[in-house]
């Protein structure tokens, strides 16, 4: 498996001040060049499958990719797989309210059909309710560290060593934590410095082992748009 790990475009609560940031934001204007240049970027590529986590910035980034390739099959047809839903690709602390630690009041996250209003037929994970995927107060550090383990096995199992090029729109905190336990902790995940809007880091599965090939590229972007706060 060849993985691109995508971070979503800028959000409105990366353009905030943290105690202006709400659960759920969209991507600014700034966000949507963001995407339209990542989309620019991969109609030069295969992708083999789509990911991306329920979160409105990850949907709309995501839409965007999507877009592009249908753009593309219209003049030279190409089968386009479905995008797939993750239940488990959001960001660390989940959908909550506040930004101090001590704030853990959760959200519900968007529901089913919201979210294939975004991105009409999608694969969608069947722990995502009409209700919203959600629902519950904001995750702890441990959990973050056992759903990016999770995560990796469901990679694994799911393409292990086909050489399928895998797209998967994140989030920045959660690319650090997978990056992390692939790496077997030979990368620090503090240490990686921002993690820019749209960055695409590419690491790639043999069956055995991960290896990173590169990390939070943003060749895609003009330097006016380079944005990372997290």
């Amino acid at each position: 498996m060849q993985l691109y790990l995508i971070r979503h475009a800028e959000s409105e609560n990366n353009a905030r001040p943290g105690y202006q940031r709400v659960e759920d934001p969209p991507i600014t204007a700034v966000g949507r060049l963001q995407a339209q240049y990542l989309a620019t970027w991969t109609r030069t590529m295969k992708i083999d499958a789509r990911i991306t986590s329920p979160f409105l910035r990850t949907l709309q980034t995501t839409r965007a990719i999507i877009d592009a390739a249908d753009a593309d099959a219209v003049i030279v047809p190409v089968s386009i797989g479905p995008v797939a839903i993750w239940h488990n690709v959001f960001e660390r602390g989940g959908c909550y309210r506040g930004y101090l630690d001590d704030q853990r009041e959760g959200g519900q996250g968007l529901g089913r059909s919201a979210i294939l209003k975004h991105m009409p037929g999608a694969i969608v994970d069947d722990t995502i309710s009409e209700a919203g995927w959600w629902g519950r107060d904001r995750e702890t550090d441990a959990e973050t560290l056992q759903r990016a383990s999770d995560v990796i096995t469901r990679l694994v199992e799911t393409f292990g060593g086909s050489g399928k090029h895998v797209v998967a729109v994140i989030h920045a905190e959660f690319k650090r934590h997978l990056l992390a336990q692939m790496l077997h902790g030979l990368a620090d995940a503090k240490q990686f410095g921002p993690l820019r809007n749209t960055g695409i880091t590419k690491i790639d599965f043999d069956g055995t082992r991960w290896r990173l090939d590169w990390l939070n590229s943003v060749s895609h972007l003009p330097v006016r748009l380079v944005t990372g706060v997290e």
